[in-house]
């Protein structure tokens, strides 16, 4: 029986993260896939590529040049946030897949140009929310899914870093928000994507406050960790209520500077509570404990504790879940993406908690509502930061 054939990808962007998590994929010759081409703005790491890899490589952050020479099936963004919508764009208009590390765009105006752009094309856009596929959070979202606390209400998501990753995006390219967006729409996107997708629910309003309480620019001296460029213009502290469309409040802070790593998670509902912690590191930087819990606190009735094993991998497992779920249409160990059913073959074959286009554009759209809200004062509206893009998919929630 003859070998289905192989799906050609490209990549732009070889920085950590595509060394660290995708180009290893193709380190070895896999029926299913092949690496046809990677192009990066910076030398150094495209000669590496291509003694490495053996590919044809291209010193440039445009793609067209690359996509129109080795026409590719799928291309994967792992470039600096402020690219991610060009180079979306022209591989959409190339009717060329994508699967774009978060944030899909820097800004709701550009996010909804890519929406455009997809429903322009005959490709798709996937967005790389690895925290949906965490097994945390699938069970999260199936216990609220299947009403186990009645309908959402209420949800409260605290989220801290540690101060040495923390301080690190203070001393990366995601310093500038002209090229990151500020934690905000760099690492916070994952959270609102989360509180979405949890609440299956789109924002409608959110009303947001930034600060820098914890990172001051100055010289650094070597034993002030505080210290950072004087060019860094982002903030260290965000916080915002979102209110849902279907009624539904969030509240959400984030600090990058915790004696802890994770998050604390609360979800009251009309007919009971969700709590959980997750850990990525524990306080004095001891190791988390081997499993989650899920505590379950019904109105009438005794409270139930679910544990989660935590897996190994990058960011718990999830890297190797979506990665399988989005480039191989199937996930490891033989389980079935959300819903029983087998995926369909080839890119995005798996249903599951893969992000859309939409999905990423909200995402973003709740981070740029923070900003605009905590520059100016008042809540920010979200579809007016997201012209066009409307649809009654996007309008459905949940009545509270």
């Amino acid at each position: 029986m003859a070998e289905p054939p192989s799906t050609r990808y490209a990549l732009v962007g070889a920085g950590t993260r595509a060394w660290k998590t995708y180009l290893p994929l193709f380190a070895h010759p896999s029926p299913g896939r092949s690496l046809v081409g990677v192009a990066d703005s910076d030398p150094r790491r495209l000669a590496e590529v291509a003694e490495r890899w053996s590919v044809p490589v291209y010193p440039t952050g445009d793609v067209r040049p690359m996509l129109d020479d080795l026409r590719p099936e799928v291309l994967i963004v792992t470039s600096p946030d402020c690219a991610h919508a060009g180079q979306i764009a022209a591989a959409l208009d190339a009717g060329v897949h994508v699967l774009t590390e978060k944030p899909m765009a820097l800004t709701a105006r550009q996010a909804a140009s890519v929406v455009a752009a997809e429903r322009r094309s005959r490709a798709t856009v996937r967005v790389a929310h690895n925290m949906r596929y965490l097994n945390l959070h699938r069970t999260i979202r199936d216990l609220l899914a299947e009403g186990r606390i009645g309908t959402p209400t209420r949800a409260h998501l605290s989220y801290r870093l540690r101060p040495d990753h923390g301080r690190s995006y203070f001393l990366r390219w995601h310093r500038r928000a002209a090229a990151s967006g500020g934690l905000q729409i760099t690492k916070s996107c994952h959270h609102f994507d989360l509180l979405n997708w949890w609440l299956a629910d789109r924002p409608q309003e959110v009303t947001g406050w930034t600060g820098r309480l914890h990172y001051h620019p100055g010289p650094d001296r070597g034993d002030d960790e505080r210290r950072v460029p004087a060019d860094a213009d982002i903030a260290d502290t965000v916080s915002a209520v979102i209110r849902y469309r279907g009624g539904a409040i969030a509240h959400y802070s984030l600090s990058a500077r915790s004696p802890w790593e994770g998050y604390t998670l609360t979800v009251q509902g009309t007919d009971g509570e969700l709590a959980a912690r997750y850990e990525v590191v524990a306080a004095g930087g001891a190791r988390p404990a081997d499993r989650y819990t899920v505590r379950l606190s019904p109105v009438d009735g005794p409270p139930r504790r679910i544990t989660v094993p935590r897996e190994s991998g990058t960011h718990s497992g999830a890297d190797a879940r979506m990665l399988a779920a989005l480039l191989d249409g199937a996930l490891p160990d033989g389980e079935l993406p959300d819903g029983g059913a087998p995926p369909a073959p080839g890119p995005y074959g798996a249903r599951g908690p893969a992000a859309t286009a939409v999905d990423g554009a909200y995402a973003v759209a709740v981070g740029e509502a923070v900003t605009r809200s905590a520059a100016h004062g008042g809540p920010v509206a979200i579809d007016g930061l997201l012209p066009g893009l409307v649809l009654p998919e996007a309008t459905a929630g949940r009545s509270v």
